[in-house]
């Protein structure tokens, strides 16, 4: 058999080199740079991808609701195991326990003698600031500040309300009450976290009952919030009086309604009740002896016992947290141009503050203390439209303009439609329990 031998020409022969086109020039890329290129492009088509998705999970959030609603039977308090910074009341009510002597409190300047038993002189309100017995600096930052200011020109008794602290500290707040006597001393109660979260309040109310006092209004305070007592006393409090000081309404309370784990109630840090409601407190927690969180024993009792109560509100330009993110930058306590002046949070805006609270820090106290004369605040002084703005501020008004947070929301606000009703004559009730009046802001007529 034989072989065939198949020839091809070769790429270099003399015909096709002739032949050949001359190659055109390209300048010589290390290929890491074309791969860098098209990964940069992946990368931002991802990141607008991303940012798609984003938007449109923000819309379905902000659109359609996630989470079914769930509320208590009438008048049958929730079961929740309300917590006192992160631990439950149960937990620490079984673990607590007195840890030294509570020995009687020996008689001071404000343990009522017979011949003030009558009342006559005293004045038509109370506020009482429920205080440790250890923090004697902040009670003298109170004195010095907001009572100080107002004292002279609107009738109200201010006292400090402590716990027994122990053997040691006696003679310490003796001495603090022979200088002041602003002190109220409950000697049968520990001064304790857990004390001060859960019966302190109900407490002092029993304390005053057993002891003689009487007053038309009483109000319960925080030691972190600032009162313009002025204001508090012109819009709230002398409407609701007689000429002879008595209160011309009953069964009324006068704060913040607050909504939190299935429960409406008055925010802590400041509220009002007329006398006839103190008494009731008083003799339904003798009845139903509930210990669980402050804010929410007045609603627990209530919905036990079905009694209902009348709710004034606060706008919320003027209860709110002092937001020190809102204000100007310029080192004063007044708000930015673009603030929400009835967010839950924000700076000093307008004519309105009355209850600034969150003013844990003594250097913020004295700066909202120096906003604020005798005839209540200052005028504000005349901002900028290029004033500074934190970029947290700027991100929390987007969200808010998007409706995707409630961060700015007046609290009353945030109380779900469900908890409303309306009795016959037309007032809006929360829980069965708060009684709003004819809107659900709560009685701002003003016009008592």
């Amino acid at each position: 058999m034989k072989s065939s031998l198949i020839l091809l020409p070769l790429p270099w022969t003399t015909r096709n080199i002739m032949i050949m086109e001359k190659p055109t020039w390209r300048p010589c890329l290390p290929t890491w740079v074309g791969s860098s290129r098209g990964s940069a492009r992946k990368s931002y088509y991802l990141f607008l991808r991303f940012l798609f998705c984003v938007f449109v999970i923000i819309i379905v959030y902000i659109t359609f609701p996630f989470t079914t609603p769930i509320h208590h039977t009438p008048y049958i308090p929730p079961s929740n195991d309300y917590q006192i910074h992160g631990k439950s009341v149960s937990d620490e009510a079984e673990r607590h326990e007195t840890l030294y002597p509570l020995h009687p409190f020996p008689p001071t300047p404000m343990v009522l003698t017979e011949e003030a038993s009558n009342n006559t002189n005293r004045p038509p309100w109370l506020a009482a600031i429920i205080s440790s017995a250890f923090e004697p600096e902040r009670r003298m930052l109170i004195r010095t500040t907001w009572i100080h200011k107002f004292q002279d020109v609107v009738p109200f008794d201010a006292r400090f309300v402590v716990s027994n602290p122990g053997p040691q500290w006696v003679e310490i707040l003796q001495a603090e009450n022979r200088t002041f006597g602003d002190l109220i001393v409950l000697d049968h109660l520990q001064e304790d976290d857990f004390t001060a979260n859960t019966i302190k309040t109900i407490e002092l109310f029993r304390y005053l009952i057993n002891h003689g006092f009487h007053y038309e209004f009483v109000s319960k305070l925080d030691t972190d919030l600032f009162l313009n007592a002025r204001r508090f006393w012109d819009v709230y409090l002398r409407p609701r009086l007689t000429a002879d000081n008595k209160a011309n309404i009953t069964r009324t309370g006068i704060g913040e309604l607050y909504y939190h784990n299935d429960l409406v109630f008055l925010h802590g840090s400041m509220y009002t009740y007329t006398w006839d409601i103190i008494e009731e407190l008083v003799q339904l927690q003798d009845r139903f002896r509930v210990v669980t969180c402050e804010d929410v024993l007045a609603p627990i009792l209530l919905l036990k016992a079905r009694r209902m109560v009348n709710i004034v509100n606060f706008l919320g330009s003027e209860k709110f947290d002092y937001l020190e993110l809102d204000s100007r930058g310029d080192g004063t306590p007044w708000a930015r141009q673009a603030t929400h002046p009835n967010a839950t949070e924000h700076a000093l805006y307008g004519d309105n503050p009355i209850a600034v609270h969150d003013l844990k820090k003594n250097e913020r106290y004295l700066k909202i203390a120096d906003a604020f004369d005798k005839d209540g605040i200052k005028p504000m002084p005349p901002g900028s439209d290029l004033q500074w703005a934190s970029p947290w501020m700027l991100w929390v008004d987007f969200w808010h303009a998007l409706g995707g947070t409630t961060y700015l929301t007046p609290r009353v606000k945030r109380i779900p439609d469900y908890f409303y009703s309306q009795s016959s004559d037309g007032d809006w009730i929360v829980d069965g329990i708060w009684n709003l009046g004819k809107t659900k802001e709560g009685h701002q007529e003003r016009d008592a």
